[in-house]
């Protein structure tokens, strides 16, 4: 054997090799300019339902074949979790969960800094100023109303559904609210924040809520499931959270109020993410109109996307509130030890 043939012989076994076990990420998969990520994986901490945020990274593998680990915690809690790994980061990308928790991971450089593609697409509002974390979706808090049970013990009162939060303090409703613990869950803390920026005296409206409260959950869709079982007759809860349970059929109604709180799920690279190629791909993939479309359409949600939106989308946004989220992140220990001071029973 002539040591060309040996040298052609060997070549021709390595490219064969190459081929058939390489991928060196440069090619696309997609038709969107994904990356080939076969062989490569992500890790996330969401706060997004579990649906939701399951059907997001399962549309990211089929179009870039990345692997991923999907790991779910309340809002607060993500953001602890995110904080007290900060030296050694178990978690690539940070997804979902009230705004202020965005905000704060930025504040304390949890998140990385991202140029991402197609992000400019998005309205400024709904993205980090320093390209921190990016809005993928918008929902308002509602109040959510068993139906059956109001039909059959307040409506032959003349009682007149709730409309507001204010509402929530009437003393009828004593013990019949379901309520996430703010400690935990970002849909509670939202609303302690909002009525913190928009009431002269917070603390009332926290106390009298505090006597309402007939049932606590760990995380904010758990305080609507509550509701929609019967098993409270009110509550607070995003507006997303309440249409996935009235499309299964639940009894539920959600009611959104005039000048409304409202939150951004938004996603952000973990600062020294252990895999930081992935993480970027993943928040250009969420910038992507059809992402957004298929996201919303399962969440429920609002698109931030403008090709995205729909009419209904912005006629509810035009419901928003204002709500300044910096100081929300800023103001939580001061507003979640005003909360846990008050007793139920004041």
């Amino acid at each position: 054997m002539s040591w060309r043939y040996l040298a052609a012989t060997m070549l021709s076994l390595f490219a064969i090799l190459m081929s058939a076990c390489g991928h060196t990420g440069e090619e696309s998969l997609s038709t969107d300019g994904l990356p080939d990520l076969r062989g490569h994986h992500l890790v996330v901490y969401s706060a997004m339902r579990d649906e939701v945020g399951r059907s997001v990274l399962e549309l990211f593998q089929e179009k870039t074949g990345c692997t991923y680990d999907y790991i779910y915690l309340p809002t607060q809690a993500m953001l602890g979790r995110i904080y007290r790994e900060k030296d050694h980061p178990q978690a690539d990308i940070m997804m979902g969960g009230a705004t202020h928790a965005q905000l704060s991971a930025a504040e304390h450089r949890l998140t990385s800094v991202v140029f991402v593609s197609g992000a400019d697409t998005i309205p400024e509002q709904f993205r980090s100023n320093e390209n921190r974390w990016f809005g993928i979706a918008s929902t308002p808090l509602a109040v959510v109303v068993n139906q059956e049970r109001w039909n059959k013990e307040f409506a032959p009162r003349g009682k007149t559904m709730p409309a507001s939060y204010e509402d929530l303090l009437d003393p009828d409703y004593r013990g019949e609210i379901a309520f996430a613990d703010p400690n935990a869950a970002g849909t509670s803390y939202t609303l302690l924040a909002y009525i913190m920026q928009h009431y002269v005296d917070p603390t009332m409206f926290y106390t009298a809520l505090k006597q309402n409260i007939g049932m606590s959950s760990y995380n904010g869709f758990e305080a609507v499931q509550r509701v929609a079982s019967g098993q409270c007759l009110l509550g607070v809860g995003f507006l997303d959270d309440a249409r996935s349970l009235e499309s299964s059929g639940f009894p539920i109604r959600a009611i959104v109020p005039e000048e409304c709180a409202w939150t951004l799920d938004a996603v952000s690279k973990v600062n020294r993410a252990q895999h930081p190629r992935e993480a970027e791909a993943f928040l250009k993939f969420c910038m992507l109109e059809e992402t957004q479309e298929v996201l919303n359409r399962i969440a429920f949600s609002s698109a931030t996307h403008p090709q995205a939106m729909t009419e209904i989308d912005r006629e509810m946004m035009s419901h928003y509130g204002e709500i300044d989220f910096r100081r929300a992140a800023r103001e939580q220990d001061t507003i979640l030890n005003n909360w846990n001071t008050i007793s139920s029973a004041e």
